[in-house]
């Protein structure tokens, strides 16, 4: 049986055809208690709206919207089990092999029908990346010789397959997939632009089309505009809270969890400074309070020192995002001191990621994801944004922990937890924001606008 997300789903799979008439309308608001089908919210968010790569375990589009865009073949249910989502049912065990197969008719927001070369496609582009380490030592996928629907893995161990393919970092996308074009198989779609992003209700979806027809989500250029535009009652959410001046008047405060860590990452260019735990040893000498207006979510008494010893530096951090912006400058005045001091530097995503990838820098705020929302899954998403072949260790040797705060394992990384990307403000009292079934982010395609008077 298939998760009740889907059954929900279904019921208004009904009302994409709204040109069927007023009639069938109202039947299908009544049946899901007045939710209707035509709802639109805006929102600005100080994050940035240009790409959307759910492969990119740093990409903030991906934590903030890829849920609302992607579908991955499996998902976890409440007891941390794996269920066929976009598979047409478990993988199935055939002598020494296991194959899995796609649910027939699959098709993207933009129409272009899916199969199993597009799995193959999407599992090959996450292996590129961090998702290697959770891939671990679990066989390539191979094209089934006769059943253009199914892979064939070289594993009896099915459950473990379905589990990873879980993973939101597995999320199946079409082989001409491009991150400034997302096309996915969730329930909205989106248009992109330098400082916009417009979600739309997916006709095509795999588990059934959003309830709102739309959300408009405007670039913040600071962590005001946000606050602003929802007190002005311009805007439907308020990121970080209720208004920049004062609470909006029936504003509804919600925070839906974590959708990442924030992190700080040293590089080669830091020297000596640069070393495994100087990041998390820096960030533990930083006081909580200085940092409440991030909503960066339970942060550790200090401890130690938060003074830079490297040479004068700079800060990389994302330049579509005020929200790192600030937090990095906020950053940098606690880390500088005379002769050692740190200052923000802002640059597009894909310099991000080739620095990033070279170690081409002394410090860099960014995001990572996890792989899943077990303990396990941040630990490993942490090592594997460093090195996912060193990653692959901590998933074959899980190490034993009394705890899995993050930030014990990142005291062997070069790379610190600051906090969490919390889900987080207040929103409109006619807006109905859903919680994300892992109970980890917002879930935009439950999300609805209430009917007057209901």
């Amino acid at each position: 049986m298939d998760h009740p997300l889907i059954a929900r789903r279904q019921l208004i799979a009904w009302g994409a055809l709204l040109a069927a008439g007023a009639a069938l309308y109202s039947r299908s608001a009544a049946a899901l208690g007045r939710i209707p089908l035509d709802g639109k919210i805006a929102m600005t968010l100080p994050w940035p709206l240009d790409r959307v790569d759910p492969h990119d375990i740093a990409d903030p589009g991906a934590a903030l919207f890829g849920p609302a865009l992607f579908e991955q073949l499996y998902a976890l249910d409440a007891a941390g089990e794996p269920f066929p989502t976009l598979a047409a049912d478990a993988p199935v065990i055939e002598t020494t092999r296991t194959v899995i197969r796609l649910r027939e008719g699959l098709v993207t927001a933009q129409g272009a029908p899916l199969d199993a070369r597009d799995a193959l496609f999407s599992i090959q582009r996450a292996k590129k990346g961090a998702a290697a380490a959770w891939w671990g030592d679990l066989p390539a996928p191979l094209p089934h010789r006769s059943d253009r629907r199914a892979l064939v893995f070289a594993t009896t161990d099915a459950a473990r397959l379905a589990r990873t393919l879980s993973s939101p970092l597995f999320a199946l996308v079409p082989r001409t997939f491009d991150p400034a074009h997302p096309d996915g198989t969730g329930a909205m779609t989106a248009e992109l632009g330098p400082s916009r992003m417009v979600l739309r209700r997916n006709g095509n979806a795999a588990r059934g089309p959003s309830f709102l027809e739309a959300i408009t989500v405007e670039q913040a250029s600071d962590l005001s505009s946000s606050l602003r535009s929802f007190e002005g009652k311009l805007t439907d959410v308020g990121w970080l809270g209720a208004g920049l001046h004062g609470a909006r008047p029936g504003a509804q405060s919600f925070d839906m969890g974590s959708v990442a860590w924030i992190v700080l990452q040293t590089g080669t260019e830091a020297g000596t400074w640069g070393g495994p735990g100087v990041a998390q040893s820096l960030l533990d000498g930083l006081a909580p309070e200085r940092f409440q207006r991030f909503g960066l979510g339970s942060m550790p008494a200090p401890t130690g020192s938060a003074e830079w010893g490297g040479r004068p530096c700079e800060l990389w951090v994302h330049e579509g995002s005020a929200f790192m912006g600030e937090l990095g400058r906020t950053l940098s005045s606690l880390l500088s001191r005379p002769g050692h001091e740190v200052a923000v530097k802002a640059a597009p995503a894909v310099e991000m990621a080739r620095r990033r990838a070279a170690g081409a820098f002394s410090l860099m705020l960014g995001i990572v994801r996890a792989f899943s929302v077990t303990g396990l899954g941040s630990h490993i998403a942490l090592a594997a944004a460093i090195d996912p072949k060193n990653a692959r260790e901590l998933l074959r040797r899980p190490p034993r922990l009394a705890t899995f705060d993050p930030r014990t394992v990142t005291r062997t990384l070069t790379l610190g937890v600051l906090g969490e990307l919390r889900v987080m403000g207040a929103h409109a009292p006619d807006v109905h924001l859903a919680r994300s079934p892992t109970a980890e982010g917002w879930d935009l395609g439950s999300s609805y606008r209430a009917v007057p008077g209901s």
